[in-house]
């Protein structure tokens, strides 16, 4: 309301968020997607808190703060929810806690009741707005409730939870190969934490025999890759939006051909905490490799951080029950060019500032 220019109090009013909040209004306008807000409010007197009257939206006097919805914007909601098919209340449904049962808690309350026994999908997230609904329904089990709104927020934001990733694990990845490539037997490699793609993309042109596959947590920058692959008109690159360390086992298992190679490069160069960045790679995903690699298959891994190639490089060790050793000559430490003669945009970036790059190749033994 405060980002579409009508009064609204100051307390209630997060100044940094104008902005965002008019992105979000431009978006919905574009997609014709309408919003709404309260028309009219119940509110209290500061200096006197016995004292109640109604405002406009707009026309909320000094002194007075609102506390509940007013009648003409029940009416409005009453109208709007009794055609939804999913409601999803965020919050408390009151202002403050002047008052503990206030009139618009109470019929919203209601409504969502009555809605809810049409067949209705109602989801109450916030201990407030729960707790409001448990007074007033006589069935609670109609709804789906979330005492803990700040998970439910961290959720719609596209955090992975860990919950959220425990069914990554529950529920198998379910993946037509066919539709993905021309032709599933050939061998397949993979870079996790795939970024842009372009480093997959350019060994999938140079190596028109092998099938390329990037695994990739953002969303975003898959559906770009998407889209570059079908305007390069690639064949044999692909890309998913996963979390690699739960899915990576049932996702690849299903593959007709033989996994060759698994690229792990400078996991999460955009934290500024280099021991976030070893994160990527956990035991979980460490066997799921092991246990599909091709016999002679190979695991290359670099960093720009030492640390961080270290470890990675001793957790395979660890957890690759014996079947992983360096290739090539141990001692000779790290490698000093990639093998593959094509470099990530975060390598090349790494090298064009006069740093080194930390790599090494694993390959797997009987």
């Amino acid at each position: 309301m405060n980002a579409l220019g009508l009064s609204v109090p100051g307390c209630f009013v997060e100044q940094d968020a104008v902005g965002e909040a008019l992105k979000l209004i431009r978006h919905a306008h574009c997609r014709k997607i309408s919003i709404y807000f309260p028309n009219d409010f119940w509110c209290i007197n500061n200096s006197k808190q016995d004292l109640l009257e109604i405002f406009p939206s707009g026309g909320i006097l000094t002194g007075w703060t609102p506390i509940d919805l007013g009648p003409v914007s029940l009416k409005e909601l009453s109208s709007l929810l009794s055609i939804c098919k999913k409601i999803l209340l965020i919050g408390s449904i009151k202002f403050n806690s002047v008052k503990e049962d206030t009139v618009g808690a109470s019929e919203l309350a209601l409504m969502l009741q009555k809605i809810s026994m049409t067949g209705c999908d109602v989801m109450v997230v916030g201990n407030a707005a729960c707790k409001a609904v448990a007074r007033t329904s006589c069935s609670i089990s109609q709804y789906r409730m979330f005492k803990n709104a700040s998970v439910v927020w961290e959720f719609l934001k596209g955090r992975i939870l860990p919950g959220v990733a425990a069914l990554d694990r529950a529920y198998p990845h379910d993946l037509d190969w066919n539709i993905a490539f021309p032709d599933p037997s050939q061998p397949l490699i993979i870079d996790i934490g795939s970024g842009n793609g372009l480093f997959l993309l350019k060994l999938a042109r140079r190596w028109q025999n092998y099938n390329f596959l990037g695994l990739e947590i953002n969303k975003k920058l898959v559906r770009c890759c998407l889209n570059n692959v079908l305007q390069s008109n690639i064949k044999n690159g692909y890309f998913i939006s996963t979390n690699a360390t739960s899915t990576f086992r049932s996702i690849v298992s299903s593959y007709p051909g033989y996994l060759i190679l698994v690229t792990i490069q400078c996991p999460n160069p955009d934290f500024n905490r280099e021991e976030h960045r070893w994160r990527m790679v956990q035991r979980m995903l460490i066997e799921a490799i092991v246990d599909l690699l091709i016999t002679n298959g190979k695991v290359f891994l670099q960093s720009d951080i030492e640390a961080v190639a270290t470890r990675m490089k001793e957790q395979f060790i660890m957890y690759g029950k014996g079947r992983l050793v360096v290739d090539g000559d141990e001692n000779m430490g790290w490698l000093e060019e990639n093998p593959f003669g094509i470099r990530s945009d975060w390598e090349q970036h790494v090298i064009d500032r006069g740093a080194p790059m930390f790599r090494i190749m694993l390959r797997k033994v009987r």
